[in-house]
Parts: C-alpha cells; structure tokens; sequence
C-alpha cells in the first residue's frame, strides 16, 4: 500500500495519488482507496456518498469517473476499483479490516488517508504539506516523523513528478531514488 497524507485540505494528496495510481496501474492491478475518518460535527465536510451504515463505516464503490471527486478522479487515473470509506473515528479500524479482507486480494492499494496511518503501516507513507495550511488546521508533527516523504505544495512540482517517475516496486519493497 501507498498511504498518501496531508496536513490539510487541497494539499495535494489526490494529485500524488493519481499520478501515483498512473504509474503503476501501467503494470499491475491498482486499487485506489479513500479513507475519510469523520469526527463529531465534520459530516457536511466530507460529501454524502450514501446513507450511513449502522455498523458504524460506509464503503461505497466509485462508478463514475467522470465527477468532480476524489475518488472518480483515481478511477479515471487507471484504477481497476476506487473506493471509498467513511468511518466515525471509533469504527476506521473496523471499516479498513473489513475491506482488506472483502475486496482486495494482493492487488496494489494507492490510498488517500492520514488517519488511516495511526492503524496500518503501509509500503510507503507520503504526507503532502500546504504551508500556510489552507481551510483547516490539522496537527501533523506525529505524521511527519512516520513519512517517508514530505512534499511541500508549490508552484514547481519537478520534485514530484521526478519521485514518481522513479518510483518502483521490487523484492517486496517500494523503491524510489531519494
């Protein structure tokens, strides 16, 4: 799994994910992933994708990969399936162990979610920065220092699109030039 975090909204995490999911999609299953942990009073900020379920998490598939979404954008990057998980904070473990058990079966997992790091400890963990954080505010430092990567949001994206045009999977392990 690649778990692609940020510090804040419009940071850049969609855009690494999908030039992510580009490059790989382009010799193997991809599967893209989004992980929204929603805490007391953030339902209106995250979108409605469907009714809430009552185990505590929605998982809702991307079918569309024409929308304005997060989700439909990895879709139209070359995903095989794009989903989409919506768990209180009480309940993100359950929803992330129930759907690597249902719906994945060793394909490559590119997902978008920086709470989704305190449960899983992925191949790789990149967290996309916006200094001045834009929107909200969010505590990063405890994310930063597990990142194998920081990206800072500028202008020039060189650094990105050299990273993922290195990036690579082989013997087990994600690989990229530092």
């Amino acid at each position: 799994m690649v778990m692609i975090g940020g510090n804040s909204r419009n940071s850049g995490k969609t855009t690494m994910a999908c030039n992510i999911i580009s490059r790989l999609s382009a010799s193997q299953e991809v599967i893209g992933l989004k992980v929204t942990s929603i805490r007391p009073g953030e339902y209106e900020m995250h979108g409605n994708h469907s009714e809430e379920d009552p185990a505590g998490f929605t998982i809702f598939e991307e079918l569309n990969p024409v929308s304005h979404k997060d989700t439909s954008k990895m879709l139209s990057a070359g995903a095989t399936h794009v989903y989409y998980i919506r768990a209180t904070e009480v309940f993100i473990e359950k929803a992330i162990l129930h759907f690597l058990e249902r719906y994945i079966n060793k394909q490559f997992i590119v997902c978008e979610s920086r709470s989704l790091r305190g449960i899983i400890v992925p191949g790789l963990f990149l967290m996309m920065m916006r200094i001045p954080e834009e929107n909200t505010v969010k505590e990063s430092t405890t994310y930063i220092s597990k990142a194998d990567q920081v990206f800072y949001f500028v202008d020039d994206q060189t650094e990105k699109i050299e990273f993922v045009a290195n990036l690579h999977f082989a013997n087990g392990k994600f690989i990229w030039n530092k």
